[in-house]
């Protein structure tokens, strides 16, 4: 009998740990405590996406991979997450020389990306010579005998005046991965007698993507007197109304004309304090706008406190508050759910990333359907994990204390009469 037993308990396990493993294997929901509800526009098939709120971003772990969406018929949902920071990279390709020419009254040069070329999208063209306007032409092809035009007419520049100058040199195109680049550039008939010369070429991959800004009011709890390094202040606390990420806070003051010292922190342990940003915060005379930014790198919190030195001049007259953080964008397709309304689930600590292919399929800049996110409900499927026994149980602590104790108690009294029963020599 207790081999069966142990058999049985050995193929559970080993069951349990296979259904785990299982690529795609259905995640119980009860393990996700909120849900907000959408419902998808009716007869649309293409990309839809929304922006996660602040009861999401409060709730949910604070990379967002516990986020999860079902259809009405229970079917997962692939997504893409994006979070919309501005980006602005620059990679250099390398590229080898070759074929340089004078035809006429252009330069051309020619470079070789190699057999298995990067994308490239950029190319800086060094030219010598001030006060110039020329134009350039860049080809590119995938065996150096038939050419495609890349870009046409783009137009190089370079001026100085008065100690300083101004120029543009570098030529943009589609995104390619031709290995071959062929670049000529026209000379500039009011300065140029001849060809102009093409110093060094340096090819790129640049990638320009705009942000996205999500807003959140914050509630300011009124101005307190204090002061800090031993001068007079003005401290502010601010409820962010959820623990959310934010990188900028937006004042709003009528006050101008205006450069004092601050501190930011976040507070959400009064005992730890975080500085996120300091300095100067200033306005000008000739500054239009109520509107006041103090940007920073990301950070997380709840509760911050603003400090600004007032010296001795009047405090400023703060308003309100704005969080703003990067946009959390959420991209999917309608045509993987079925008619009906969609759940976005959140909340799980322990739920993995669940890094689905689609991502691959949908690029940076893809357009789609706006959605709103409804009101967050709890889901009433959901279990809490349960308590350590340690903690179901506080009162076994002291069973166990008590127990050790008397157990010592015990050994020490046979100790003392066991020394006692010795006979003295």
């Amino acid at each position: 009998m207790k081999r069966i037993f142990l058999t049985g308990l050995l193929a559970s396990a080993l069951l349990s740990a296979a259904r785990a493993q299982t690529p795609g294997a259905p995640e119980p929901l009860s393990a996700w405590p909120y849900y907000k509800e959408f419902q998808p526009p009716a007869g649309y098939s293409g990309r839809l996406d929304f922006v996660l709120d602040r009861d999401v971003l409060d709730q949910a772990r604070s990379d967002q991979a516990d986020l999860r969406l079902y259809d009405s018929a229970g079917r997962e949902i692939p997504y893409v997450l994006r979070v919309r920071h501005a980006v602005e990279a620059v990679n250099e390709v390398a590229c080898r020389e070759f074929n340089r020419a004078v035809e006429g009254g252009a330069a051309a040069v020619s470079c070789d990306l190699g057999p298995q070329p990067q994308e490239h999208n950029e190319v800086e063209i060094e030219t010598s010579g001030t006060n110039f306007r020329r134009l350039a032409d860049v080809q590119g092809s995938s065996d150096g005998i038939a050419w495609s035009t890349l870009a046409s007419q783009a137009i190089l520049f370079r001026f100085a005046a008065a100690g300083r100058s101004v120029e543009q040199s570098a030529v943009t195109y589609p995104v390619s991965r031709y290995r071959y680049l062929r670049v000529r550039v026209n000379r500039d008939p009011q300065v140029d007698s001849a060809a102009p010369e093409i110093g060094a070429l340096r090819v790129r991959r640049s990638v320009h993507v705009q942000g996205e800004m999500a807003p959140f009011p914050a509630e300011g709890e009124g101005r307190d007197a204090d002061r800090m390094d031993g001068r007079p202040a003005s401290v502010w606390r601010i409820d962010l109304g959820g623990r959310i990420p934010i990188e900028r806070l937006v004042l709003t003051t009528s006050d101008t004309a205006f450069s004092r010292p601050f501190q930011l922190e976040v507070v959400d342990d009064p005992a730890a304090p975080v500085v996120i940003a300091s300095g100067e915060v200033m306005r000008s005379a000739s500054d239009t706008g109520s509107q006041l930014p103090i940007a920073f790198g990301e950070h997380i919190g709840r509760r911050l406190k603003l400090t600004v030195v007032d010296d001795r001049n009047p405090p400023l007259s703060i308003t309100g508050f704005t969080a703003m953080s990067a946009a959390r964008q959420v991209i999917f397709e309608k045509a993987s759910a079925a008619a009906g309304p969609v759940r976005l689930y959140y909340g799980n600590p322990k739920a993995l990333a669940p890094r689905y292919d689609l991502g691959v399929r949908i690029p940076a800049n893809s357009d789609a359907v706006h959605v709103t996110l409804g009101a967050q409900r709890a889901n009433p499927v959901y279990r809490p994990e349960p308590k350590p026994f340690s903690e179901r149980a506080p009162w076994l602590i002291y069973v166990v204390l008590a127990a050790a104790s008397l157990a010592l108690a015990a050994i020490l009294l046979n100790l003392a009469r066991a020394a006692k029963a010795q006979p003295q020599s």
